[in-house]
């Protein structure tokens, strides 16, 4: 007598729907989950630039700025988005004097999803003087707040304080 194995016609569409159903249920988590993660990412590396900036201000005892930049030779006049360089600045210029004073160069983030951004005193620039203290060009005061937002209007802060440090806290990206 021959025994045949194998799956039924209705075993199989009842496989098929549990696992449609399942897929239904796990697809917008993980599109969720990957977006958190891009977010995660992209705030980490800004606050590991930043605090590289700090560091090389108190290492080498002069200015240091952060600054937006399109090419990554010169400062622009863009968002966070585009890239940036990283250069010792004991001229307190708005631009690196020498090539050789390029410290680090960061290419724009790949994901249009993300949104990096600085309000007034940090759109462009931020500088660290050798005591890692936040300050402008002009030796004034900075503080602000590097907004990195995603599609789903939520986002983190990266909040620089007047002593210089910066934090990360929750955005309203609406």
């Amino acid at each position: 007598m021959s025994c045949s194995r194998g799956f039924t016609l209705v075993e199989l569409m009842v496989t098929l729907l549990v696992a449609s159903i399942l897929l239904g249920i796990g697809a917008p988590a993980f599109g969720n989950l990957v977006e958190q993660t891009r977010l995660t990412t992209t705030t980490n590396q800004f606050l590991t630039t930043l605090h590289i900036t700090r560091s090389e201000a108190i290492r080498r005892g002069g200015l240091v700025t952060l600054c937006t930049s399109t090419d990554g030779a010169t400062c622009t006049d863009t968002s966070w988005d585009a890239g940036w360089i990283l250069f010792a600045n004991p001229g307190r210029s708005n631009q690196p004097s020498d090539p050789n004073r390029i410290l680090r160069v960061g290419n724009g983030w790949t994901n249009p999803s993300i949104a990096v951004t600085g309000n007034q005193p940090v759109s462009q620039h931020i500088s660290y003087n050798p005591l890692g203290q936040s300050e402008r060009l002009s030796g004034a005061l900075l503080m602000g707040t590097v907004s990195i937002c995603a599609d789903s209007s939520e986002g983190r802060a990266i909040v620089i304080s007047s002593a210089g440090r910066p934090r990360v806290a929750a955005a309203d990206c609406t």
